[in-house]
């Protein structure tokens, strides 16, 4: 299932969190803790989306929020030996997919200013540059807010 990239994209629950974390834990320098993803599992605005392999094995993650008509995607990881084999991708696609669908206007997220990687895959998808928040992570690096639009926009002129 994963040599074609075809990766089978569900809502997680908390049963997932040890497979969840692990990820986290290998993929940032500053992962999230077990409480923080616990937190988002008892949000009702969030979702946590998983990509699993044909044995139900979990390699890679998505989390985001939803406000009004506002998804913020808060953060998105693979399991490093599953990069770049499509399954940020699966999980983005469907993620946005279901915001949509659920009357979602407009998609952000922030990402730091020096993972080129990261802001040329969401690029890549449709997000664009919205501007830059200062000393935003831990460390001190500034963050890049990236934005894309779910729905077309209105044309002038009323619809006919």
């Amino acid at each position: 299932m994963t040599d074609g990239g075809a990766w089978r994209v569900v809502r997680a629950d908390p049963s997932r969190l040890d497979e969840i974390h692990a990820i986290a834990s290998v993929s940032f320098d500053a992962p999230w803790s077990p409480g923080a993803f616990e937190e988002e599992f008892r949000s009702g605005e969030a979702a946590i989306w998983v990509a699993c392999d044909a044995k139900d094995r979990v390699h890679g993650y998505l989390v985001l929020r939803r406000a009004l008509d506002e998804a913020h995607i808060l953060s998105l990881a693979t399991a490093p030996a599953e990069r770049r084999r499509g399954v940020a991708t699966a999980l983005l696609v469907h993620a946005l997919a279901v915001e949509r669908a659920s009357g979602a206007r407009i998609a952000h997220l922030e990402v730091r200013a020096k993972n080129p990687e990261a802001i040329g895959f969401y690029a890549r998808h449709g997000f664009r540059e919205m501007g830059r928040r200062r000393r935003y992570y831990p460390d001190g690096e500034d963050a890049i807010l990236l934005a894309t639009a779910l729905v077309a926009p209105r044309r002038a002129g009323g619809s006919r």
